[in-house]
């Protein structure tokens, strides 16, 4: 009897270690927590530009989350949004901010990375990174923990 618990629970093992479609897309098939998210404040490092390709940032774009509300600043003003998160998956509401005028160099990085966090679809921490993709699997917002 008790090898054949074995030859029973062995293969039970075996099956749940492979893993699943458990919807983590491009992260390696690991679960993210969402709640990784909360630990600290996130900084903007880099983002993709609207011709593709990787910007290193020095404005002080930042991301803040609760659990429901994502906050910041995007590069002049300030913004927040509702946000859920499941596995790595991450959806945002409409953002709010406020209206000040910023010169140019700060405006347009702000409506970049507002029209970004717009279409972003997953997320995946390491250590005190954290990128976000598009719904295509593409990084396209690239934080470090501040």
């Amino acid at each position: 009897m008790r090898l054949r618990r074995v030859a029973i629970i062995l293969p039970l093992v075996a099956f749940a270690a492979c893993g699943g479609d458990d919807g983590s897309g491009s992260n390696g098939g690991s679960t993210q927590d969402p709640a990784a998210l909360e630990a600290k404040p996130w900084i903007l490092t880099q983002m993709l530009t609207a011709g593709g390709q990787t910007q290193i940032l020095d404005v002080g774009v930042s991301a803040s989350f609760d659990g429901t509300t994502i906050s910041g600043n995007a590069g002049c003003n300030g913004y927040h949004a509702s946000y859920e998160a499941s596995g790595n998956e991450i959806s945002f509401g409409p953002v709010a901010g406020t209206k000040m005028a910023c010169p140019e160099a700060e405006s347009s990085t702000e409506a970049r990375y507002l029209q970004l966090l717009e279409g972003v679809a997953t997320f995946e921490t390491s250590g005190r990174s954290m990128s976000m993709s598009d719904a295509d699997g593409t990084p396209v917002l690239q934080f470090m923990q501040g």
